[in-house]
């Protein structure tokens, strides 16, 4: 499967995890997450500490083909990009406003949001923590 091709985040649960834990998949809108460097699983804090500052969605795949990277792998799906941390087996949807593939690769800005993350109980030991 194709990182870099748009995906349903079903279709990736099925290949890399389980549909199961599709209720379980947390979601925040992206520009509320860069807005307060915050997000259930800390992948903004994260990319920080390495030197990336998120701002736009096509950031959240710079990690994807680095040698050193076996944690993170983000794609893109019709919502946004959803990001998976493999050794907990816990994903995450950021939400990116009226996405097409187009906003996701070439850097394109997206409308602000004042929406917050889905309340689902969040697992610990994030990614970067």
């Amino acid at each position: 499967m194709d990182r870099h091709e748009t995906h349903t985040l079903e279709e990736l649960l099925r290949r890399y995890s389980s549909i199961e834990k599709l209720p379980d998949v947390q979601r925040i809108k992206f520009d509320d997450a860069v807005r307060t460097g915050e997000d259930p699983l800390s992948i903004v804090k994260y990319f920080k500490t390495l030197g990336i500052a998120v701002r736009e969605p096509a950031d959240l795949f710079l990690r994807n083909d680095a040698l050193d990277e076996e944690e993170i792998n983000a794609f893109k799906i019709p919502q946004g990009v959803a990001v998976s941390v493999e050794s907990d087996d816990l994903w995450l949807v950021f939400e990116v406003d009226s996405a097409g593939p187009s906003d996701l690769s070439n850097g394109t800005e997206t409308e602000s949001s004042a929406s917050t993350a889905t309340p689902v109980a969040c697992a610990e030991g994030g990614a970067g923590q």
